[in-house]
């Protein structure tokens, strides 16, 4: 069993502590009670007078509030797995983890920015299934195509130049590599997202990108960075310099990258803000046909907290009903055994 809201659980301690209070009460008032004399004498006396009643009433009160919280903390158990159908594409982010990535001339650094549209990216466009590619000197698949969409941001939060030893900006094997990773279904329209900052990168972009069009691909890319460029910074907060002892100075490559574009039928995004780039990568991708994709699987759990509430709301009514008024039951019971 698992409760969805875990933290109203705390509630309990007041009412354990209001029914310990109610307990220690009782037995101060039985002893009092006992300092009068006889106690069948004064049971004469007092003859509406009904510790044991107090204290059931009490008990009960508790558990009810007890139930509540139970109930307000919404327990659920078991699971069910639902396949959801949804229009949407497929769409292959190929994220650039190159040294030039860390250079701040777009603040924090246009790897932090390029992580900041990714992550947009996958909040804004839910329907879709994405992937992850990341590439350097060399690329490697770092999430097959997917609609989990929680672990993209997780691997997401890891990217670094530290994943790829071989520096470079392997744009062409990236795009391949990302051509490949789609699933086998033709009727679904696929994308992808280059986010690069274009530099140093080989020269077989171009024919990547002309394949995957040909094979129905769109091909789109956020450029990251500025034409004036900056230092490229090092773990130990330096810079990094040339051999000839010159400051190496990154910037962006945009005509490369909209190069790119044009051939792969997308666009060509100077990324000035997310939200503007994410907008328009939307409108970008909203010119595809949307396709059903389906076997999209998550877990949901099965609300229990009827079985809490239920007894509570009994218990309330049996206290209402027996216990908050005279009773001659409780009356005949001995109340100061």
């Amino acid at each position: 069993m698992r409760f969805l809201y875990p933290y109203l659980l705390f509630l309990l301690i007041p009412v354990v502590l209001l029914v310990l209070i109610s307990f220690a009460r009782t037995y101060q008032q039985r002893k009092v009670l006992k300092r009068f004399g006889d106690t069948d004498l004064v049971k004469q006396l007092m003859p509406d007078l009904s510790l044991r009643r107090k204290l059931i009433r009490d008990i009960v009160l508790g558990m009810a509030m007890a139930l509540l919280v139970l109930a307000l903390a919404r327990p659920q158990m078991g699971s069910k797995s639902e396949t959801v159908t949804r229009e949407g594409v497929e769409l292959m982010v190929c994220l650039d983890i190159s040294n030039s990535m860390l250079s701040d001339d777009v603040k924090p650094s246009r790897l932090e920015r390029a992580k900041a549209i990714v992550s947009r990216i996958v909040d804004k466009l839910s329907n879709n299934k994405i992937g992850l590619v990341y590439f350097a000197g060399d690329a490697y698949v770092q999430l097959p195509i997917t609609s989990d969409f929680v672990s993209a941001k997780m691997f997401l939060s890891g990217a670094s130049p530290d994943l790829i030893q071989a520096q470079g900006t392997a744009i062409g094997q990236a795009v391949r590599l990302a051509t490949r990773s789609f699933s086998s279904d033709e009727k679904v329209k696929r994308a992808i997202v280059i986010i690069t900052d274009g530099e140093n990168h080989e020269g077989d972009a171009e024919e990547a990108v002309r394949k995957a069009r040909e094979e129905g691909v769109m091909v789109s890319v956020i450029g990251i960075g500025t034409k004036e460029g900056g230092p490229i910074p090092l773990k130990d907060g330096s810079y990094l310099y040339d051999r000839d002892g010159k400051m190496v100075v990154t910037r962006l490559n945009a005509e490369m990258g909209q190069e790119l574009a044009s051939i792969g039928g997308g666009a060509f995004i100077l990324s000035n803000d997310v939200s503007g780039t994410v907008r328009i990568l939307e409108q970008t991708l909203d010119k595809l046909d949307k396709s059903e994709l389906e076997t999209t699987v998550y877990t949901a759990y099965n609300e229990v907290y009827h079985f809490f509430l239920i007894p509570a709301i009994l218990l309330l009514l049996f206290d209402f009903v027996s216990l908050d008024r005279k009773n001659r039951y409780f009356r005949r019971i001995n109340l100061f055994d």
